[in-house]
């Protein structure tokens, strides 16, 4: 089979890059020009189904109409002041997530590892001056193949530590304080015994309620309350990322209300807070935590910007309006559906069947034959739907809002590649 090949005006795109772009995250070679609800056009003006939304951003699709008019408004009137004077929009966005959510007040940041890490800083300030561990001492405990960024701060919260960074922030991470053992991600005994051997030294515990870097690691069903009520009895703070997870993607306004009466004391928000309009962070939580925040604490230039908090208050809007929280869980039905009439060759699991539009597929690689889920997304991108890869998995997280008929078209179009890849060889995007 013929091996796709890249336009010259693509071509050019992508040596430019190459040329004068350190890496990020590792790239495939489709050149966007404009992108609108669940479709992305390209600067040749072909059309792509997006199933990543930019790692769970996008939720309500890309240039939401009510998300970018008030963008548009609000940077016309006002485009920036922060908290060194009073914005009334941000005023308005703490007192409407206070109320929808049970926190009692709000900090903003401007990214989601900015968000871990003021959740860091904050759980470490009660430690010391309300729980009363030595200074220096305060243990933040959190669990396997866990995410929460990849700033010095944050990327050491994870046994997948980047090297030649210098030493990491000290007492934070998923190792057992007694033991040393890690402690695995949905093991209540694990947390138990790091717990009962080490209260008096632990500030918190911070998990994400579905882990989505690792690939859609779902926790069994009461996780969530019994790290609640482990926290609880050991006075230790329970801290959630929602980053990812929130606003809908799962098929409920915040992951963790999959579970009755579980309220964290701290909640990271990030990504799709925005709607993918303008970067926007926040911490929300509770008065004995929130109240030892004091002036200069947590602040940053671009931080609870007009803009931000207009966005934020709009995506709001759309959360509520269009039921979209229980779109995502209906949708999350038809994907899964889809993916079982498709009958992929090559799948290990299939994670996430019940989480919303929050889905892996796990691949059995076998590189000396070409099937790697590298080289399956990046033929699916070529033609024509956008998926995200990460080591041996493919992650599908379409925008919120996707019709039911594109994401069957999507699966559709994926289960050909899924079954072309091993005679293909070598392809743009495919290394």
């Amino acid at each position: 089979m013929e091996s796709p090949t890249l336009s010259a005006n693509a071509l050019k795109a992508v040596t430019e890059w190459e040329k004068n772009i350190s890496p990020g995250f590792d790239s495939f070679p489709i050149i966007w020009d404009s992108a609108k609800g669940h479709t992305v056009t390209d600067t040749d003006g072909k059309t792509y189904i997006d199933m990543i939304s930019q790692f769970a951003v996008t939720n309500f699709g890309h240039s939401h109409p009510h998300i970018i008019d008030a963008v548009v408004e609000q940077t016309r009137r006002c485009a920036l002041t922060n908290t060194s004077y009073v914005n009334p929009l941000y005023g308005k966005l703490a007192t409407r997530l206070s109320q929808k959510f049970g926190y009692d007040s709000i900090a903003s940041m401007v990214t989601g590892a900015e968000a871990v890490d003021s959740l860091i800083k904050i759980a470490r300030k009660w430690a010391y001056i309300k729980k009363g561990i030595p200074n220096d001492e305060a243990i933040i405990l959190t669990t396997d193949q866990c995410y929460h960024g990849l700033t010095l701060a944050t990327m050491c919260l994870s046994n997948r530590i980047s090297q030649n960074f210098g030493k990491h922030l000290p007492n934070v991470g998923p190792f057992n304080p007694t033991t040393g053992k890690v402690v695995r991600f949905g093991e209540v005994e694990d947390l138990e015994d790091a717990l009962t051997g080490a209260s008096n030294q632990i500030a918190a515990v911070l998990i994400e309620p579905i882990q989505g870097y690792a690939g859609t690691r779902a926790p069994p069903q009461g996780y969530l309350t019994a790290v609640q009520t482990l926290c609880k009895k050991h006075n230790v703070l329970f801290l959630c990322d929602e980053i990812q997870t929130g606003f809908g993607r799962t098929g409920y306004d915040l992951a963790y209300q999959c579970e009755p009466d579980v309220q964290p004391d701290l909640v990271a928000l990030g990504k799709a807070l925005t709607g993918g309009a303008t970067p926007m962070s926040l911490v929300m939580g509770k008065s004995p935590v929130m109240d030892c925040i004091e002036p200069g604490d947590i602040v940053s230039t671009f931080a609870a910007s007009p803009v931000g908090c207009a966005a934020a208050l709009a995506v709001l809007d759309v959360l509520e309006t269009e039921e979209i929280s229980a779109r995502a869980k209906h949708l999350g039905c038809v994907l899964t559906r889809a993916i079982d009439k498709a009958h992929l060759p090559h799948i290990l699991e299939h994670r996430g069947r019940d989480k919303g539009l929050f889905q892996t597929l796990v691949v059995d690689e076998k590189p000396e034959v070409g099937i790697t889920a590298r080289r399956i997304a990046a033929l699916c991108a070529l033609r024509g739907v956008l998926c995200g890869n990460a080591a041996n998995r493919l992650r599908l997280s379409p925008p919120l809002v996707i019709s039911e008929e594109a994401l069957i078209h999507a699966i559709d179009i994926m289960a050909v590649a899924f079954r072309d890849v091993q005679t293909m060889g070598v392809f743009p995007g495919s290394a």
